[in-house]
């Protein structure tokens, strides 16, 4: 391998990957992202000597390993929170790619057009799940919220269409209104819209969020880190991802494990595995909040 072709390992994938889960090192004049990881400690000292050393002129990375000696930052409380989302994040995108690598048509018939444009507005999501986490991991609330209530109505778009097998129907679908849809078949939809549309359409009543008043001065906090409450939106929409793929694919989904076939039709499954995954990531944030 040359070393051009070294250094372009696929840059875009790359990037994306290491925004979901960073460590800033940075100075007054220089700030660098690096991937989080105890095992990549080694990575950190080496860039944060080349930090220092680049902003105080030092022509030396060793001598400013010996001169500065550790360089490790204490971890806050906050941090803590937030590298419990990070994992309950990762914990759905892993889900959600699980989900999508069960798919096998090969050797089955065409799927129906409802079946076929549920799966094209299904795959296209994992983009949409990585800009809502990485607004929610800057504390980027409502930003975030707003990505998220787009998912959401996109998984109730593909529940409202993949029962049909008529394009006219098809194009006629509400967006907005296959919520109303969705919430019947699995009712915490409903209650997540409700949510994201309230935290999406910032009234009056919701400046008290965002505003502070310290030193005789008024403050508009810029981010939030309320972690439980991403981590729960984050999972919650994995979740519905996975009951819908696996209802509008049933036919082509290896070995389903949200839902299930009985006489009156597919319904979902009360013990599927993935509960108690989120089950386990929430507490772990609540644990990291009570620390």
């Amino acid at each position: 391998m040359n070393n051009k072709s070294f250094l372009n390992l696929n840059t875009g994938e790359r990037t994306r990957k290491l925004l979901e889960d960073f460590d800033v090192i940075g100075t007054v004049q220089h700030l660098v992202l690096v991937p989080r990881g105890d095992y990549l400690e080694h990575l950190h000292e080496n860039v944060r000597a080349a930090v220092i050393a680049s902003t105080l002129g030092l022509s030396s990375i060793d001598y400013a390993k010996r001169r500065y000696g550790d360089f490790r930052e204490e971890k806050s409380d906050s941090q803590s929170a937030l590298h419990a989302y990070i994992d309950a994040y990762s914990c759905a995108k892993a889900y959600v790619n699980r989900m999508l690598e069960k798919l096998q048509s090969d050797g089955l018939p065409e799927p129906s057009l409802g079946v076929f444009g549920a799966s094209i507005v299904l795959e296209r999501l994992p983009p949409s799940f990585f800009c809502a986490h990485f607004l929610y991991q800057m504390g980027h609330r409502y930003e975030g919220h707003a990505v998220s209530r787009l998912i959401l109505e996109q998984i109730a778009w593909a529940y409202a269409a993949y029962s049909f097998n008529d394009l006219k129907a098809i194009e006629k679908i509400d967006t907005t209104r296959c919520i109303s849809l969705l919430k019947r078949f699995a009712k915490e939809a409903g209650r997540l819209y409700g949510f994201l549309s309230a935290k999406t359409h910032i009234d009056y009543a919701s400046h008290s969020e965002f505003l502070r008043f310290e030193n005789s001065t008024n403050v508009v906090l810029h981010a939030q880190p309320e972690f439980r409450e991403y981590g729960q939106v984050i999972l919650v929409l994995a979740d519905l991802f996975g009951l819908v793929w696996e209802l509008s694919q049933f036919n082509y989904i290896k070995y389903p494990e949200a839902i299930e076939q009985e006489t009156e039709g597919p319904i979902i499954r009360a013990d599927r595995p993935f509960l108690a995954e989120m089950q386990r990531h929430t507490d772990a944030i609540e644990r990291s909040l009570s620390e």
